[in-house]
């Protein structure tokens, strides 16, 4: 398995598990609007997804 798609793979199920509860904190609780809520969780996982890919995969797992 190549490396980008375990990132693929990650990124779908960080989506999958954290979207909807991000969502009802940002929605709820900020009252913020649905798009704005989408883009700020978009750009979390995305920096989240960063951090493994650069600091578990690389180093970890996928060795050179």
């Amino acid at each position: 398995m190549n490396i980008y798609t375990a990132d693929i793979i990650l990124f779908l199920l960080l989506i999958s598990v954290f979207n909807d509860p991000l969502l009802n904190i940002f929605r709820l609780a900020l009252n913020w609007n649905f798009l704005f809520s989408e883009v700020v969780i978009g750009l979390i996982l995305l920096i989240i997804l960063w951090l493994i890919h650069k600091y578990v995969l690389r180093k970890y797992i996928f060795k050179k």
